[in-house]
């Protein structure tokens, strides 16, 4: 059995308990109006991000729909509809596990290095 290339610290974190997808707030009408109507308007993945060693934009085909440029906490905090389209942008997956371990809370860069 191969060991992980985290280390104890970094792995207890990566495995804290995480509500569900769906808790949240990623279920039905994130699935049937957000993600559905950002890859409509999406199809290739529009990252223009230069570390990311790709194109500009990347050209990818999309799998992600990323709230974009604000984010589903900021649009919830300002009453907006979280899942209406035009608050995403399409991502393919490195560019959105990318983006996701830079911005999110909790992500895998969610504190300084030492």
């Amino acid at each position: 059995m191969q060991g992980s290339a985290k280390c104890a610290d970094c792995l207890g974190r990566s495995r804290r308990d995480r509500p569900s997808a769906t808790a949240q707030g990623y279920g039905r009408e994130h699935r049937d109006r957000f993600r559905a109507g950002v890859l409509a308007k999406h199809p290739s993945c529009v990252c223009t991000e230069e570390q990311h060693d790709h194109g500009s934009p990347c050209g990818a085909p999309s799998e992600h729909a990323d709230h974009w440029p604000v984010s589903k906490r900021e649009l919830q905090s300002r009453g907006l509809d979280e899942h209406h389209p035009n608050y995403g942008r399409g991502l393919c997956h490195p560019c959105h596990s990318r983006e996701t371990g830079r911005h999110q809370p909790a992500g895998w860069n969610d504190e300084p290095p030492f």
